[in-house]
């Protein structure tokens, strides 16, 4: 299997499946990283390429939506698997510090009920 050229370009060419024009747009520095790695996937072994960027920027998502986010990964894995982009959405709207605080009590409570529930605790 012939590897891929491995680059943090914004255009993506999967085959002829898909060209995925992402238009990023950063808002602050960027942290990319690319990594190229093997996969099995049922009986199929795949080269995989995966572009990871960190930090605030805008990208325009599959159906042409230009989206505010916090990190985005695109992973190439060939024309047969395609081109898969994935991405975390910018907040409109910080929580609080009581919201933060109310959030984290709701977990702990949870947590200690699942323990209760298992005999664990």
């Amino acid at each position: 299997m012939a590897k891929r050229k491995s680059s943090p370009a914004s255009t993506y060419t999967s085959g002829e499946q898909l060209t995925l024009e992402m238009d990023i747009e950063p808002l602050e520095e960027l942290v990319v990283t690319v990594e190229s790695f093997d996969e099995q996937i049922g009986n199929m072994l795949l080269h995989t390429d995966m572009t990871r960027r960190r930090g605030l920027h805008w990208i325009t998502d599959r159906r042409g939506e230009r989206v505010l986010v916090n990190e985005s990964a695109v992973m190439d894995s060939g024309p047969k698997m395609g081109t898969t982009l994935c991405y975390t959405p910018h907040p409109a709207v910080a929580p609080t510090e009581e919201e933060r605080a109310a959030n984290r009590a709701e977990i702990k409570r949870i947590a200690a009920q699942v323990m209760v529930d298992m005999g664990i605790w």
